[in-house]
């Protein structure tokens, strides 16, 4: 009988920052229903995955004087640079397999270049989440890297074309979705809803998330007396979250550093076209869907121009956007991944 092959997802708090959590917990589902054995391994967890996935505390102690001979699985893959301290501080006796998901500090990025220095030698295979994020692993350190591309994804039963719309408050509304950190520059959505105004009387902007920026941007929408057309609404679940996606009309960012952002995905598979900064991976997710435009400048009025042409294209982007989304269901993401299991 042929035996089943058993992976550690490995981060070092669970739940992970940065988007990471989602990722990992999909593809641990989707691993599992092709019938691997999966778990998240951490050094500490502040509460439990969803959908039955198993733990693993990790031991640092362990780790260090054993390396990742004493963790019971086949494959170790770790989704964060400070964990590699741990898990190759020995050389490993299987195969790592180390997903890049973005460095977006400076904490990070030192991370990531330390590790690679030291440890690359001991990485079996790099997991990139776009063509961007080797991109910008080769920035950083300077040289060529050799990784494969494996897109984040969407879940396709929970965000889809058939949801009704509850949130609906404007005409057209936007939203966005996201940690609200100072990368993400929320402030330039914000700052454009006057000039938005003159064209669209009736347009709303909601802000799904939350984030050491939430006060700023809350005073900043109250100083504007904008209260009435943006909603600045915290965090929300994937039960509350689709109909967000599904009561908007355009899904923008003005986020200066992303890799592979997942938002834009499950709003994609909302059928909602997208309106993104033009940063590299934001330009990759445009020219690989279809769906939407890149905004190049925070001119107010260059981005009421570029709302009113998505308007007037929306049939065929909205088209552009569900085939993207239906293309990147969780289900295709995890049978990609099995095949890089299987080469080893």
């Amino acid at each position: 009988m042929k035996k089943q092959k058993s992976v550690l997802m490995v981060v070092a708090k669970y739940p992970a920052t940065f988007g990471h959590t989602s990722v990992i917990n999909y593809l641990c589902k989707e691993l599992n229903e092709l019938g691997y054995r999966t778990a998240i391994g951490a050094f500490s967890f502040d509460s439990q995955p969803p959908f039955g996935i198993a733990t693993v505390k990790l031991d640092k102690k362990k780790l260090l004087t054993n390396g990742v001979s004493y963790l019971d699985f086949d494959i170790i893959h770790p989704h964060q640079a400070r964990v590699l301290y741990y898990l190759l501080s020995k050389k490993p006796n299987k195969p790592i397999i180390f997903h890049y998901h973005g460095a977006s500090s400076r904490m990070q990025e030192l991370n990531f270049k330390l590790s690679m220095w030291r440890y690359r030698n001991k990485i079996s295979k790099i997991i990139s989440v776009s063509n961007s994020g080797i991109n910008q692993m080769k920035k950083m350190l300077k040289k060529n890297i050799s990784a494969e591309v494996i897109y984040n994804g969407v879940d396709t039963k929970i965000f889809n074309t058939n949801l009704d719309t509850p949130y609906k408050k404007g005409t057209p509304q936007l939203l966005f979705v996201s940690g609200l950190r100072k990368y993400k520059k929320v402030e330039i959505l914000i700052n454009s809803i006057p000039s938005l105004l003159k064209k669209f009387p009736n347009i709303h902007l909601q802000i799904v998330g939350d984030g050491e920026n939430f006060d700023s941007l809350k005073n900043l929408i109250q100083e504007k007396n904008l209260e009435n057309q943006i909603e600045l609404l915290g965090k929300k679940e994937h039960d509350d979250l689709k109909f967000y996606y599904s009561s908007c009309d355009i899904y923008i960012s003005a986020s200066t550093f992303e890799v592979c952002p997942v938002p834009p995905i499950e709003a994609m598979a909302c059928g909602k076209p997208l309106l993104l900064f033009d940063i590299e991976p934001h330009v990759e997710i445009i020219n690989a869907s279809k769906a939407g435009k890149i905004f190049s400048t925070t001119n107010p009025d260059d981005i009421t121009k570029l709302v009113s042409d998505i308007l007037e294209n929306r049939d065929i982007l909205e088209q552009n956007a569900r085939k993207f989304g239906e293309q990147h269901a969780w289900s295709l993401i995890g049978k990609q991944l099995s095949l890089i299991y299987e080469e080893f």
